[in-house]
This record gives C-alpha cells, structure tokens and sequence, in this order.
C-alpha cells in the first residue's frame, strides 16, 4: 500500500470481489487518483494546471484577459512612464463566443417516444391495417352511407389519409400511443425539474470556450433523477482518446463543500470525525503551496472532496446441485466458490460470467479519511450488452487528440492578441501625431 501511496500506483483489479469492496481498497484507489492528480513527482500538479488554463480561457471569452503581456511588449526595458494608453482589452472573442453559443442554444428538439415492445408494436400495427382497410374500401364506405345511412368507416373518415405517403406522414405526426405520450411527459418532466435548458445553456458555453463539458447523472428515493452540472475543472479522468469518454475506467470531481453540508451527506460522522477531517485537510492543504483552490476564499469550515467513480469487474458464479428428484437447484455463490474436480461431475456444477461493476467513492484530499467505498445501487447498462456498465459522468470533448483538448477559444486567442497589439500600437501612433 505504501507504493500504491507513494508513486500512485492503481491496485490489482485481478483481485476477489471481496478484497474490491473493502475499505483498503478503496483508499488504494483514491489515493492513487490523488497522486496521479494532484502529486509533484513530474514538476507540476495536473489538477491545478487544467484549472488554470480554464481559467485563462475563461478570461479570453469574457474579454477580461490579462494586459501583462500587452505591457511587456510594449515597454522599454519595463519603463511605462512614456505611454499614456488605455489598457482595457478589446472584447473581440466574446462575440464570436455568443454568436456559436446561441447557435447551438437555438436549435429546439422536441423529445418523441415510440413504444417498441410487442404490445405497443402489435397495436400500431393494428391501427395502421385498419386505416388501409378504410383507404381501399373508400368508395364502397361513401356508396352504404349514401344509399342505406350506414356508416362503416372503422375510424374518423376526415383523418383518413389519401395515399400511402399521407399514412406514413399521418402514422409520425398524429397516431401516438397513451404510453409514449406518458413517457414524453415524464421525461419532460424530468428534464424541467432539473433546469436542464439552463445547465444545457453552460454545457455549450463549456464546449465553446474550453472544449469539454460534463453533467452527473444520479438517482435517489427522494428527488429521483438528478442531471447536475459539472465545472470541467473540477474533473478527474483516467486518458481518453475519445471524445465522448468511453474507454475511462475512473472518473470524478472535486467539490469544495462546508462543514454541515459533509455532516447532511454523511451522518455517520461524529464531531469528532468532522473536527479530525478538517484539521487535517487544513495542514495537508499547506503543503501545496498553489493551493487546490484560491486558498483566500476558504476557511477552517470548508473541506475538499473527491468524489468519484471507479470501474472494475466481479464474477457472477452459480453452484448448480442436483436434487434428489432429479432436478437441479441453482445457488449464488462468491467467485472463490471452486468445487473439487471430481465432486462436479456427479452432484455439483459451477457456472459464471464476469460483468463491469461500479464504485462510488468519495475521499478528503490531502487525509487518507475516506467517507464512501461502496458498490453503485443504481448502475446504468447499455440494452445491447448487460455485461458493461455506464459511468454516472457524461463528458464530452470533440475536438480531443492524444489527450489533450482543443476549442474554438483556445484556436483565436493568437488572433484577439495580435489585435489588441495593433489597437494599443494606434493609440500609441496616435499620440504622437500632431493636430
């Protein structure tokens, strides 16, 4: 463990289920993350460099960025007294950020379900033969109304469309199921309840000016689905050459949270847990002296957090035994369940398969205190394969290459600085002209 501490080294996912879900492993893992994050061994901590090249992005696009460099090429010998200039930076890239930005904000999706099990398929299909059955039979339909009063229309004769190419159109536009309307509302629901057009709205801010964005997908009892915003700051990941994140095996985020808020997460600490975590985050937090945040904006209530998610495998393995009538019994076992070789054969079996779990973790940096290791209660699989399983971050960087991230702020902030150069170099031109 002292290795794993030391050079950040993950522990071995070739080992039992049972030593995963313990809690030496859990801190293996988050102390790896950690130091792979936040350790000096290579000169510079990676967690504080992405925050602060966000930051200068951020800068950039809000048309604030530093004038420093401005004055540096501009003095002699680091002498300003000669120019009178106005310093303030030309906003030129927070145009360009609002034009893409609203772009993308203003192409308005509406959510559409369609049921695809064999009932709701089986009555679709129904109601489409019987609107044929109308179509073909239209002028035998009109002759009975006509001549004997009977209507034998099996649906409205004013929706009945006139050609295959109106039934297509009719079975997109107007024909939908009591299910798939319910299932629109509850994910509209879902969707308002969170804000999602106000996060959706910094998502894109997030794509435009840093390049990556990223929201948490979680459910609980009490508020059900919860979409929140994550600061691609504040993000922790194992490399990725995707844009889309789905070759990591951790992932996570750090929240700088108070005190009460630890206490309402986890109130199985006691005040002494609480005062130990914070004397302890508050002395290991001086040994970097950047700090992981603006140390000036907290105090000795604040904490910070790692939480995070960490992929890995267990083996499902079943005794089969078979019973005195005949039949065979199924029993769940652990994957160090190994019958002898020659008992198998006559009474007893063992079938397994192996499938993608995930655990939730959650870790005060800068202590080995770690207040979660558990397995993920609610874990999402893809419907095609069962075996894998879903990170509960959805992150998104589609110009990435070889780790590292490009976005459109980052591509013309040569360009915003050679114009900020030439409007200074005009006033200083200016200046010196004659009236």
């Amino acid at each position: 463990m002292a290795e794993t501490l030391q050079k950040g080294y993950f522990p071995s996912q070739t080992v039992s289920d049972i030593e995963k879900a313990s809690y030496e492993y859990g801190l293996e893992v988050g102390k790896a993350i950690e130091s792979e994050w936040f350790g000096r061994d290579s000169g510079t901590n990676r967690f504080n460099a992405n925050q602060a090249e966000f930051h200068r992005l951020r800068l950039y696009a809000r048309g604030e960025q530093s004038v420093q460099k401005y004055k540096d090429e501009l003095s002699i010998n680091g002498d300003l007294s000669y120019l009178n200039l106005d310093w303030k930076p030309v906003p030129i890239i927070p145009k360009f950020v609002d034009i893409v930005v609203n772009g993308i904000a203003d192409r308005v999706f509406d959510i559409k379900a369609y049921s695809q099990d064999p009932y709701g398929v089986s009555k679709r299909t129904e109601y489409m033969e019987s609107i044929l059955r109308d179509m073909r039979t239209k002028e035998l339909n009109e002759f009975a109304e006509e001549a004997f009063g009977i209507n034998t229309y099996e649906n409205d004769k004013d929706s009945i469309p006139r050609d295959e190419e109106e039934l297509s159109l009719h079975m997109q536009l107007t024909y939908k199921q009591s299910i798939e309307i319910a299932e629109e509302q509850a994910i509209n629901t879902i969707l308002q309840g969170n804000k999602y057009d106000l996060t959706k709205r910094r998502l894109y801010y997030d794509l435009a000016v840093l390049g990556i964005a990223s929201v948490k997908n979680t459910f609980t009892k009490s508020q059900g689905v919860v979409i929140e915003y994550v600061d691609p700051a504040n993000l922790v990941y194992s490399y990725s050459d995707s844009p889309y994140f789905d070759d990591i095996y951790y992932c996570g985020e750090v929240k700088t949270i108070p005190i009460n808020e630890l206490k309402k997460q986890f109130p199985g600490l006691t005040n002494e847990d609480l005062e130990d975590i914070t004397k302890q985050a508050i002395h290991k937090s001086t040994l970097n002296r950047n700090g992981l945040y603006d140390r000036a904006n907290l105090d000795s209530n604040m904490v910070q957090i790692l939480y995070f998610n960490y992929k890995t495998f267990m083996n499902e393995v079943y005794k089969i035994k078979e019973t005195g009538m005949g039949g065979s019994k199924i029993l769940m076992k652990d994957d160090s369940f190994n019958p002898p070789a020659e008992v198998v054969s006559e009474k007893y079996g063992k079938i397994s398969k192996s499938v993608e779990v995930l655990y939730d973790g959650a870790l005060v940096l800068g202590t080995n205190k770690l207040l979660k290791w558990e397995m993920a209660k609610n874990m999402m699989r893809p419907k095609s394969d069962y075996t894998k399983v879903k990170m509960n971050y959805s992150i998104s960087a589609p110009r990435i290459y070889k780790g590292r991230i490009e976005s459109l702020v980052s591509r013309i902030t040569g360009f915003a600085d050679t114009i900020q150069l030439t409007h200074l170099k005009l006033q200083q031109v200016m200046s010196r002209m004659v009236p």
